[in-house]
């Protein structure tokens, strides 16, 4: 028997759907379709359909503090679809995908326990975003946005008519989801810089291989003035052979196989070779020492513009990331009553 089907898009669904289009950027081709179709009553005979509610204008948030990275205290477990008489509610759309996918799903726990985390230290160290500094690279990345649409679709296409073809949003709503999501990777990117060069770091290149006798030859190679870049290039097998087997500057705390040895060496100096895990697997490592870095106990605001700068050539990477949240995420298991990652 025929059934309404009807799907509310919620205002978190715009910020998802916002955090996917800042990542992707252009270059990813338009849906079929053009302007916002019409809502219509349905006969009650008529094949079941999914209606679609354009999302109202986004409300303008009272400041940028590091509260923005938080989830909504307020907000209850919000209805998001309606079969019939069955309502479908948030925790059925994560408790769906964690059946479906349960590495996106948890995934995704892992990136709202990652925001909890980087906000908390921002609260706590007195780091805050300068609205002028968000609207900058804002409107630096939708003036790209922009671009990229107008090479792909030439003057057939506007950002609006993109905008919605790709996510169902207006173009008001898209420019202001893009403005908080750049906020909050402001915050990000402070947050993991300023916390790294308070404490002693070391930089290092690093390169891994399962033949023992590859790295040693590599170690004898470099003692006798072979530049270690380059050999990480040609022998390494991890992907960072690319860039020379270089790794971000890390602290003590950090879970990379090569931390074990770093901090035994001075500038310039390499290691012999030494066995660690590597994925499911003991593989060989050699690590080349290229810089140590004395922490500084500095306040934020006198190293915003360095740190600025430094994002503006080298944003926050993968390994930086998964440091920090290995490193930092005790924090929320030694309370329990606000862990909101499940057990693993």
């Amino acid at each position: 028997m025929p059934f309404p089907v009807t799907v509310v898009v919620q205002r978190w669904c715009v910020l998802l759907a916002g955090c996917l289009v800042v990542a992707a950027c252009a270059g990813t081709g338009a849906r079929a379709g053009g302007k916002a179709p019409a809502v219509a009553p349905k006969p009650e005979d008529a094949a079941p359909a999914a209606v679609v509610v354009p999302p109202a204008a986004l409300p303008v948030a009272a400041g940028l503090g590091p509260e923005i990275l938080l989830p909504d205290p307020k907000a209850g477990d919000a209805e998001v679809g309606r079969v019939g008489d069955v309502v479908l509610r948030q925790s059925h759309a994560y408790a769906r995908l964690l059946s479906a996918h349960p590495k996106l799903a948890l995934d995704a726990v892992d990136l709202l326990v990652f925001d909890v985390l980087v906000a908390r230290h921002a609260q706590q160290h007195g780091i805050a975003v300068d609205p002028a500094r968000v609207e900058a690279l804002a409107a630096a990345e939708e003036q790209d946005v922009r671009q990229r649409v107008r090479e792909e679709f030439g003057a057939g296409m506007d950002l609006e008519r993109y905008v919605w073809r790709l996510f169902g949003m207006r173009e008001a709503d898209w420019r202001s989801v893009l403005r908080l999501r750049t906020a909050q990777r402001l915050y990000q990117g402070y947050v993991l810089r300023y916390l790294a060069l308070r404490e002693d770091r070391v930089q290092v290149r690093f390169l891994v291989h399962q033949d023992e006798k590859v790295v040693e030859e590599v170690v004898a190679k470099v003692r006798q003035g072979a530049d270690f870049g380059t050999l990480a290039l040609r022998h390494s097998e991890d992907p960072s052979r690319r860039e020379g087997g270089l790794l971000p500057a890390f602290g003590r705390g950090s879970q990379h196989p090569a931390a074990a040895v770093a901090f035994t060496l001075q500038r310039g100096e390499v290691s012999a070779p030494f066995r660690a895990r590597w994925g499911d697997e003991q593989r060989w490592f050699a690590v080349y020492c290229l810089e140590r870095l004395p922490g500084r106990e500095v306040p934020f605001a006198t190293v915003r513009d360095e740190i600025d700068a430094e994002l503006a050539t080298r944003a926050i990477s993968p390994i930086e990331t998964t440091a920090y949240l290995l490193r930092w995420r005790g924090e929320l298991d030694a309370q329990p009553e606000k862990q909101v990652a499940p057990g693993r």
